[in-house]
């Protein structure tokens, strides 16, 4: 039989329906959940009020059951609580979570639990499909699954306010030191805009170079930092240009800090991953690739921190918030910033795979795996709550490139204390 014909709720692998226990007080809601997964095939093996039964009948059935569903709030023993105990007698048990409070504290208390997937009520058949074939890797499924969007707050693309390229920017992605006459030429190309050749004087007398005070002119500034890195601190500058205007902590965070700090962990990647090739364009590949979602901000900026304040709750990606918000997302913006702007084929394909899959890791460049990774690590380091499909995806990059267990730990509070001392950090 085609795996494609089969239902959701039958194990591709010995073609015999999943069992399911559902545990929530709510009646309405376990009628709901059990309409919904029944009419995919799934078995409904029982269904209790609170957690304690629960356990009762997964120490009696537990090698019957396949996949168990836990409301966050309930009497007796709650959602938490039941699925710490799950964890420590049933470790192999798919977990599900279902929630109506997705706090953020609720739901950095979930993940810790590394749950399989988080369900927000009220629940609906479409978000039970692709919950369920995310978990169970039917991705086959994925693309039958019909997304509502909110029609009326759909965007005209045509609409869409693209910033030109500052001429700078475009003539530092086009210098190539080894054949367009070095050091000079790139002064040259700086030069005219004041402000950016101050802020490259004024990185260059920074404490973290040890000249305070000591280079006076921007000539001096490109020999001591190196045409690499002014090439980087342009786009830097450049990029921070588009985002002047985006005020407030969410704006700050994902729209400033990330995409800078994601571009400094994958710097210090290349040398451990053994990818010293992509040092070159990492930084700023890393740094623009997001682009689409800065663009977005610009347009629509009461909405875009909407977008922002729900990915917080780590429930969906902000790539899923956009796609309901706007019937677009970020990644589609990015690629016609690009087209707008000329830019070369590998800035296209660097934002077309940005959220690639893990079925994808082998399938995708050097480039894209560890600005992925970096991503990641960018992610943590800022206390972002990462879904347990970004987690595996995550590790299985490390195993990808052979990396010693220890290199994962090398990026926790000291890094990022040393790295806001960085320059371009701050």
């Amino acid at each position: 039989m085609n795996e494609k014909s089969l239902a959701l709720g039958i194990n591709v692998k010995n073609l015999i329906p999943y069992n399911v226990l559902i545990i929530d007080d709510s009646r309405i809601d376990t009628l709901l959940l059990k309409q919904y997964l029944q009419s995919e095939m799934f078995n409904i093996a029982f269904t209790v009020e609170n957690g304690a039964q629960g356990l009762e009948i997964l120490r009696e059935f537990g090698h019957t059951i396949d996949i168990v569903c836990i409301d966050y709030d309930m009497p007796v023993k709650n959602g938490i609580e039941t699925l710490r105990e799950i964890k420590q007698h049933f470790p192999d048990k798919i977990t599900i979570m279902i929630t109506a409070y997705p706090s953020k504290e609720v739901v950095n208390e979930v993940y810790k639990l590394k749950v399989n997937s988080l369900i927000v009520k009220p629940i609906n058949k479409s978000q039970i499909v692709e919950k369920f074939a995310n978990i169970l890797g039917r991705k086959d499924l994925l693309t039958k699954t019909v997304v509502a969007y909110k029609n009326t707050t759909g965007i005209d693309l045509n609409d869409l306010k693209i910033p030109p390229v500052p001429s700078v920017m475009l003539k530092v992605l086009q210098f190539d030191s080894s054949t367009s006459g070095g050091s000079a030429e790139l002064e040259k190309i700086i030069a005219p805009d004041k402000a950016l050749s101050l802020d490259i004087l004024r990185i260059a007398n920074s404490s973290f170079y040890g000249r305070s005070g000591m280079v006076k002119t921007l000539k001096d500034a490109i020999t001591l930092l190196g045409m690499k890195t002014v090439k980087n601190l342009v786009i830097l500058q450049s990029k921070k240009q588009f985002s002047k205007n985006l005020v407030g902590a969410l704006f700050k965070k994902y729209i400033v800090e990330l995409p800078i700090l994601s571009s400094l962990v994958c710097f210090d990647l290349i040398a451990p991953l053994n990818v010293k090739h992509l040092k070159e364009g990492i930084f700023t590949l890393s740094l623009l690739r997001k682009i689409g979602s800065t663009v977005l901000a610009m347009n629509f900026n009461k909405r875009y921190q909407e977008v922002l304040r729900l990915a917080e709750f780590g429930t969906k990606s902000i790539i899923q918030i956009e796609k309901e918000e706007f019937n677009t997302d970020s990644v589609e913006i990015g690629i016609r910033v690009f087209k707008t702007w000329n830019m070369p084929p590998e800035y296209m394909e660097i934002v077309k795979n940005q959220n690639f899959s893990i079925e994808e890791l082998k399938n995708v460049s050097d480039y894209d795996r560890v600005t992925r990774v970096g991503e990641i690590i960018g992610k943590k380091l800022l206390s972002t709550l990462i879904p347990p499909e970004e987690e595996e995806l995550y590790k299985a990059i490390f195993e990808y490139y052979k990396a010693p267990p220890e290199l994962m730990e090398v990026f926790g509070e000291d890094y990022y204390d040393n790295i806001k001392s960085h320059p371009y950090f701050m």
